[in-house]
């Protein structure tokens, strides 16, 4: 029986490998409401957190740690570190504070029991990436505490109009792309197969994920 990945692809040729060329681009001044808000069930997650391990296991790469950022990231984490067999695990966690706004890591580098290699193979987990802001802390982060590190980056979610890669990362993957910031044209919403709206993922409540948005993207 096919696994629904497959059922995806065959729906969606080429969704398993086929990757936008675009251009980052800027998001028009938008205050986000419920009309705007398209949830995701368990299942359609299963689907995207599915598409997303079997890109990265295609790569063929194999990682000595896995680094989810908190608090969302660490649901596709642990499924991608069960499945890789990742044993060393890595939680990252930043919040946007304003007055001056800015991004702080929340928590401690953690001592590992285990040591890394020198030049550990580090798969960065996101569960949603959109400017790429958070990923960029993590990136720095890990860059000043493993400086020969060559670093991974895996997200379920990946916002269409935003960067298709950062600096520091040898490898992006992710699940699905959506139009998260309204900006794609009905021929790319087709052809990329674009998720339509702001994804409430299963776990996350309406109103809380519209405030946060609108207090950091405004």
């Amino acid at each position: 029986m096919p696994s629904e990945s497959n059922k995806l692809e065959a729906a969606n040729p080429g969704i398993l490998s086929q990757e936008p060329t675009q251009v980052i681009r800027p998001t028009p001044m938008k205050i986000y409401n419920v009309e705007d808000i398209h949830s995701m069930s368990w299942t359609e997650y299963g689907v995207a957190l599915d598409v997303l391990l079997k890109k990265i296991q295609a790569s063929g790469l194999l990682f000595d740690a896995i680094a989810p950022i908190l608090r969302s990231g660490a649901i596709p984490g642990s499924a991608l570190a069960i499945n890789l067999r990742i044993t060393k695990i890595i939680p990252l966690q930043f919040k946007h504070l304003r007055h001056p706004a800015r991004l702080e890591s929340m928590l401690p580098m953690p001592a590992l029991l285990q040591k890394l290699p020198e030049a550990p193979a580090i798969l960065i987990c996101e569960n949603n990436t959109s400017s790429g802001d958070t990923a960029q802390a993590a990136i720095h982060l890990l860059k000043k505490h493993f400086p020969a590190s060559k670093l991974y980056y895996a997200t379920v979610a990946k916002v269409f109009g935003g960067p298709n890669s950062f600096a520091g990362i040898e490898e992006y993957f992710f699940g699905v792309l959506t139009n998260e910031r309204f900006i794609a044209t009905q021929d790319e919403i087709t052809k990329f197969g674009l998720r339509p709206g702001v994804t409430l993922f299963p776990w996350e409540a309406a109103q809380d994920e519209l405030t946060e948005m609108n207090q950091t993207s405004n």
